[in-house]
């Protein structure tokens, strides 16, 4: 498997700097490394921003140049959304991974490198690149910021092993047995028989129960079980009066 580093060269705002370990986390990327960096990374606003990620500020190593950095990289990924005089082969962001897989496993450490905020790379940073990449934009201004740019690169080379992590808050997760199934027919057809529902949209709706998935098979379960009980209620009262 690869091995990612993202390396900031010059970069001038700690709240970019800890909100781009904080996306590299998120993806499950622990490799940042700073080249010539105009902002403390471990400042108290850094951290702030990289939210739970301050361990990747705190391990980045820092260099002077960024061939130094490159020193162990097997390609390196000049990333820009400036156009540039020298005719470049610009791979979108969509496409990297593409690229790298034709590759085989000549490659064990590729570095996605990124510029400064205000000036982007340098040509001669470029040129220490193997190759260009840029994101798609619908319009080149306004560019998109350093730490944003990080977590798009980050996502779409995740994108084979990240997870949703969100919580199933489905009322039930659980197919609904075909012994159930049937029962649910049944009652459903008694209730429509109780409230005096026409025959003809009794023979629709049973037929709509067959379509559902099982979480709406549930709730429609919960609503028959909740108009009975009001049902109930209902004639009780009737038969106190």
């Amino acid at each position: 498997m690869i091995q990612f580093s993202f390396i900031l060269v010059e970069p001038g705002e700690p709240g970019n700097i800890g909100a781009a370990a904080r996306a590299m986390n998120t993806m499950g990327y622990t490799d940042l490394r700073l080249v010539r960096p105009k902002a403390d990374h471990l400042s108290g606003f850094a951290t702030a921003m990289a939210h739970g990620s301050a361990h990747l500020l705190k391990s980045a190593a820092v260099y002077e140049h960024l061939s130094e950095a490159l020193h162990d990289i097997d390609l390196a990924c000049a990333a820009t959304a400036r156009h540039r005089i020298e005719k470049y082969h610009y791979v979108s962001a969509r496409d990297l991974s593409a690229t790298f897989a034709a590759k085989g496993k000549a490659l064990t450490r590729v570095a996605i490198v990124f510029g400064s905020e205000r000036s982007g790379l340098s040509n001669q940073d470029v040129d220490l690149c193997d190759l260009v990449t840029t994101i798609p934009q619908v319009s080149p201004q306004p560019s998109l910021n350093l730490a944003q740019a990080v977590m798009i690169y980050s996502f779409v080379l995740a994108e084979q092993q990240t997870q949703v992590q969100i919580e199933d808050k489905r009322l039930n997760s659980q197919d609904m047995p075909a012994e159930q199934y049937q029962q649910l027919k049944g009652a459903v057809r008694q209730l429509m028989n109780k409230v005096g529902l026409n025959q003809r949209y009794q023979n629709y709706a049973t037929k709509a129960l067959a379509k559902l998935g099982y979480e709406d098979l549930y709730l429609i379960q919960t609503i028959r079980t909740f108009v009975e009980n009001k049902l109930e209620q209902l004639e009780k009262s009737i038969e106190e009066k």
